[in-house]
Order: structure tokens, then sequence, then C-alpha cells
């Protein structure tokens, strides 16, 4: 029987995650490809002071666990939804960004249907609390 096992992560220190992370502007920062693995595009998300020393700290506790325990961060989570096929455009995290069920709360991205490999996400809108979904 083979073995599946989910491709290696690297783990990184704190410092060498913010390589990958870029303010644009006072609100609004860019995530580049290679932050996580197969990356399509790019992700960028719009926080204000607070909320941008919450995604930071979310970040550095992870890394301070290397990854283990709690919920993925929020950037992390903006860059997965960057990797799923088919997504156009980038993954954006809106200004009430914050770590969710796989898609981060507040995290938005367009797909192009006519690619055979896009997906539909119901995670893309919520399934808790009766966020609308109906598949």
């Amino acid at each position: 029987m083979a073995s599946h096992a989910a491709p290696s992560v690297p783990v990184r220190t704190y410092q060498e995650e913010l390589k990958y992370i870029e303010r644009l502007t006072d609100t609004s920062f860019r995530i580049k490809k290679g932050f996580v693995p197969n990356m399509q595009v790019e992700g960028v998300f719009y926080v204000n002071g607070h909320l941008e020393k919450l995604m930071l700290e979310e970040l550095r506790n992870s890394c301070q666990n290397r990854g283990i325990g709690g919920f993925l961060p929020g950037v992390k989570q903006i860059a997965n939804v960057a990797s799923l096929p088919g997504i156009v455009g980038k993954s954006i995290g809106l200004p009430d960004v914050h770590s969710g069920y796989g898609f981060a709360i507040g995290n938005m991205a367009a797909f192009d249907m006519s690619n055979p490999e896009a997906v539909v996400s119901p995670g893309g809108v919520g399934f808790d609390i009766n966020c609308g979904v109906r598949l």
C-alpha cells in the first residue's frame, strides 16, 4: 500500500517568514509567492494598526510553536487560498481578516470556472452559524 504523506512544509523562523510579507501602504501588505508551497498568485491583506499587530503576533506565535497547535495564522490561510487550483487575481484579506477554518475569516478569492481544476469552496463563504452555504 502506497503512503500518501503530505508534502513537508518548511519550518521557518519569524524573521524568515517576514521576508515574504511586504508592507505596501500604512494599511496593506503583500504576501509573496513562496510563503507557502504552490502559491498560484500573491496574497494581499488590509489592516489597521491594531489588527496588524494581531496578525503578526499570530504568525510569531505559530513560528515559536513550530506550527503546532492552535489555528493556522490568518496570513498563512490567505496564502493557502492563493495555492488553490484555478484562483485568479489575488487572495485578499479584507480589513476584518482573522483566522478561520481553512479560509481566513474575511478572505476572498475568485476562481476561473472555465479551468477544469478550479475549486468551489464552501469555506470561502462560511459554513458555521448558517452563513448561507447550500450545496
